[in-house]
């Protein structure tokens, strides 16, 4: 019985640790917008986050306090995804995500 136990307190564990590419959109987007540039860090890839570094220290950080994640849709292909979500303008955007060494990662690109 004990062993029975242990087995299913480490699944549940090795399930929850799992990431899946909405939520790290979710986790990036929420803490951003709270303007919790090293919490948000953690969800993006290294280049993202010298990005959001630059970003804050201009002291443009796009801080929200009434954001609401909203998923429209999402694209997965092997180790990329694509998912779309509603931005505060009521716009739609599209959001890169990438799986580097198990857990996905929201990877923003420089526009130009």
């Amino acid at each position: 019985m004990k062993k029975s136990i242990a087995i299913l307190v480490v699944a549940v564990f090795l399930i929850s640790c799992s990431s899946r590419p909405e939520e790290a959109v979710k986790n990036f987007t929420e803490n951003l917008t709270k303007g919790k540039v090293e919490e948000a860090k953690k969800y993006a890839t290294e280049s993202t986050g010298t990005m959001l570094d630059m970003a804050s220290s201009m002291g443009i950080v796009p801080v929200d306090p009434d954001f609401k994640f909203e998923m429209l849709k999402d694209s997965i292909v092997g180790n990329r995804a694509w998912i779309t979500i509603a931005n505060p303008n009521g716009r739609s955007e599209v959001m890169e995500v990438v799986k580097i060494d198990g857990d996905w990662l929201v990877n923003m690109k420089a526009k130009y």
